[in-house]
């Protein structure tokens, strides 16, 4: 549970605030209690076990019923009977009367609620001496039940906003899930059945409209992997940061800016992509910091790096990105900075913030509460003022003018002028007391609660200590006047931040339960754009690959066909000469040519078996990537990696790469994600590369297993890996390993290290 400043806020101290203002409402009783046993040890020692027990009882409250049931009204009736018993023989104040109350209303026995009420008037004006005295006391008791409730209410709502959150974002998950499986199954699934249909004819002359299909869907896929992608930097942040590592250069990435991005992701990433692509290509940098944030409702993003030696030279290799950036309503900038670094900077519009939650009814009722202890202090204090006119006057001035600001700046959390407010607010609390009276000193324990919210804990602490001693002082007679004053004022404070924290927390919980779906939206697109990627991009690549290998096959198959009819007419050209001094050579001619016939259409027979066999590939990846674009929409697809390791190694030959295959078995636990490490190495050994040979190897030693992709194709000295190997090492990481790519002694290492569970 997230608190004010994002670090994790456990339930149990939304239930100790309960615990502490049920505690604060009977301290008072509890030690007249105590001070009772010398003189009195019986009547002492009872008043003290009816404050404890009450205490005891209410604490049921704190915990919801188990399934919703309705609580034992045994319990209910034994805090009654505890409560007049306390009132009544043993002489404590009618007070002690609040927690019953307010079980009354947290266990909605509304017919117990004026039977009770009746009580409570009749304890009260035995107690009193007058109409206002009694009156008095009865706001005490339903000020101190109500206010108990709220907090309790408040607490009971926490419990279940914190709980929900989960089903929340199992929800969001779930939602988004099915949104993209119905994207992925539209024109992805339509392009594969159609591969699928294409290849199982067997029929060459289908290749040129199976390569465009082909084509086509690789590059719907990675318009969909991009589109899923947008939502959030995570993925190209950690292609830069492989990148940077694998030419050697020190990154430093801080990531500040709040996501879901939207349309403008896609933007930012390909910035990014492009602008840590130049620091490696152009200059010497050493290194390079990547850097997001928000700035006056903008997210901006900077590339700095210290290997530029020109501002035109990186601003060169940085063209066109200007327009796409301005295209989304954003701004891009390349140059020096003073100390001679170079910067990228992408200013593009933030995402707009997320629509606040309607308060719960519980929370409206909790703050419909809250302006009932303002009346009620405003009522409580009216009854005492002086009966002047004048002094009525200033009564109500002061109370109208404390309430306003108590409603601006503690319920409806105004921060522009906060701090003046508070000081103005303390002149009120404590200036009026010499001429207002004793109920006065409900302003000061008001405000108290307030500091503690409005202030950080630490010094909101102790100017509540130091105002409710100051308001002690000046309300009170004597010590102990001024000491029953301050303890009143801690009571009430304690009440005042129980609410005001309470409602808080919620809203808090709120944001955070509604910031959890977000972040689950997001996960799960990138999860989606992963296995698109990983699985669907590189089968279809794969089989794009065969595609132009069938397609040479079957002209290779055309041409040695000619060859060998065009034998065919030598022979018979041959037999039929009938001179008879041209015999000799034209049977010698005609043997020639018979044989190169048959030669060429062997030749023409292989290369029509190998380009059916490549078809018949085609076919196998074609179904096997429908199967795995349904998987993209569940969690966690399985995967063989004995069959990876095979279809690895036929593409890779069929590029004319030659392969050497070095493997442990692999166990099926680390199967999945070595997999898909597989196919981004061979995605970019394809792809990146002008490799000749590679080399795949599995090691499985005590509790890891680990795979490597070399390729003796590094361009330049260093490879770039594809995009793929951000959102790679991001699935490694989840699964406990680690994954590291680049140049080696010049080949291109890629190694993958998973542990063994």
């Amino acid at each position: 549970m997230l608190g004010r400043r994002g670090r994790d806020v456990p339930l149990w101290r939304a239930r100790a605030l309960v615990v502490a203002v049920a505690a604060a409402l009977v301290a008072v009783h509890l030690l007249k209690g105590l001070e009772r046993l010398p003189a009195e040890p019986v009547a002492g020692a009872a008043v003290t076990a009816a404050c404890l027990v009450l205490a005891a009882l209410q604490l049921r409250h704190i915990r919801p019923a188990p399934g919703g049931a309705p609580r034992w009204a045994g319990w209910t009736a034994v805090e009654w009977a505890v409560g007049f018993l306390a009132v009544g023989p043993l002489g404590v104040s009618i007070g002690v009367l609040c927690l019953p109350v307010a079980s009354l209303l947290l266990e909605r026995r509304r017919l117990w609620l004026p039977l009770f009420a009746t009580g409570a008037v009749l304890a009260g004006g035995a107690r009193s001496g007058g109409v206002r005295d009694t009156a008095d006391l009865l706001l005490t008791v339903a000020l101190g039940g109500v206010m108990l409730y709220a907090v309790t209410t408040l607490a009971l709502l926490a419990d279940r906003v914190h709980t929900a959150r989960l089903t929340l974002a199992a929800s969001a998950v779930t939602d988004e899930r099915l949104r993209i499986a119905s994207s992925l199954r539209s024109e992805l699934s339509a392009g594969l059945a159609r591969i699928h249909g294409l290849a199982v004819r067997a029929d060459p002359s289908v290749l040129g409209e199976l390569i465009g299909g082909a084509r086509a869907t690789l590059a719907a896929a990675r318009a969909t992997t991009a589109e899923l992608r947008s939502l959030s930097l995570a993925p190209e942040a950690a292609s830069a940061r492989a990148l940077l590592a694998s030419a050697g250069i020190a990154a430093d990435i801080r990531i500040g800016h709040r996501e879901p991005l939207g349309p403008s992701g896609t933007v930012l990433a390909t910035v990014l992509r492009e602008a840590v692509t130049a620091v490696v290509r152009v200059g010497d940098a050493r290194r390079c910091e990547v850097i997001t944030g928000e700035r006056t409702g903008r997210t901006v993003l900077r590339v700095v790096s210290d290997g530029v030696p020109t501002a035109a030279l990186g601003a060169d290799v940085l063209d066109g990105l200007a327009e796409r950036v301005r295209a989304v309503g954003g701004r891009l900038t390349a140059g020096l900075e003073p100390d001679g670094r170079f910067a990228v900077e992408a200013v593009v519009a933030a995402t707009p913030a997320p629509v606040a939650a309607a308060d719960p009814p519980e929370l409206r009722a909790a703050l419909g509460l809250y302006y009932f202890l303002l009346a009620a202090f405003c009522g409580k204090a009216l009854l005492f003022f002086p009966a002047s006119p004048s002094g009525l006057g200033l009564g109500v001035a002061c109370a109208l003018a404390f309430c306003a600001f108590q409603v601006r700046f503690s319920i409806q959390d105004a921060t522009r002028h906060a701090r003046p407010a508070l000081l103005v607010s303390a002149v009120l609390a404590l200036a009026p007391l010499p001429w207002l009276g004793r109920n006065w000193i409900g302003a000061a324990g008001i405000l108290a609660g307030s500091l503690l919210i409005a202030l950080p804990l630490r010094a909101g602490a102790g100017l509540a200590a130091a105002l409710a001693v100051a308001a002690g002082v000046i309300g009170g007679g004597g010590p102990a006047s001024a000491l029953a004053a301050a303890v009143n004022v801690a009571i009430t404070c304690v009440v005042v931040f129980a609410v005001l924290r309470l409602v808080r927390l919620v809203r808090e919980l709120q944001r955070a339960g509604a910031g959890l779906a977000r972040a689950a939206i997001v996960t799960e697109r990138l999860r989606a754009a992963r296995d698109l990627h990983d699985l669907l991009g590189h089968g279809l690549a794969a089989i794009l690959l065969k595609a132009e290998l069938a397609r040479r096959l079957a002209d290779a198959a055309v041409v040695a066909g000619a060859v060998g009819g065009a034998g065919a007419e030598a022979v018979g050209a041959g037999a039929g000469t009938a001179n008879a001094a041209n015999a000799a050579n034209a049977a010698g001619t005609a043997r020639t040519a018979n044989a190169a016939g048959t030669a060429d259409a062997g030749a023409a027979d292989t290369a029509a078996d190998r380009c059916r066999a490549e078809l018949a590939d085609i076919a196998r990846l074609a179904a096997r990537g429908r199967a795995e674009l349904g998987a993209v929409a569940d969690d966690s697809p399985r995967l063989s990696f004995a069959a990876e390791l095979a279809s690895a190694a036929a593409v890779l030959e069929a590029a004319a790469i030659a392969v050497e295959v070095d493997d442990d078995p692999v166990p099926d636990e680390a199967g999945t994600v070595l997999s898909v490490a597989l196919r981004e190495a061979v995605t970019n050994i394809l792809r990146h590369s002008s490799a000749r040979h590679a080399r795949i190897a599995t090691t499985v030693t005590g509790g890891s297993v680990r795979l490597e992709v070399e390729n003796d194709g590094v361009r330049a000295g260093v490879t770039p890996p594809g995009s793929g190997i951000g959102g790679l090492t991001v699935r490694l990481t989840e699964a406990g390993g680690t994954l590291s790519a680049g140049a080696d002694d010049g080949w291109y290492v890629l190694r993958a290290e998973l542990p063994l569970r």
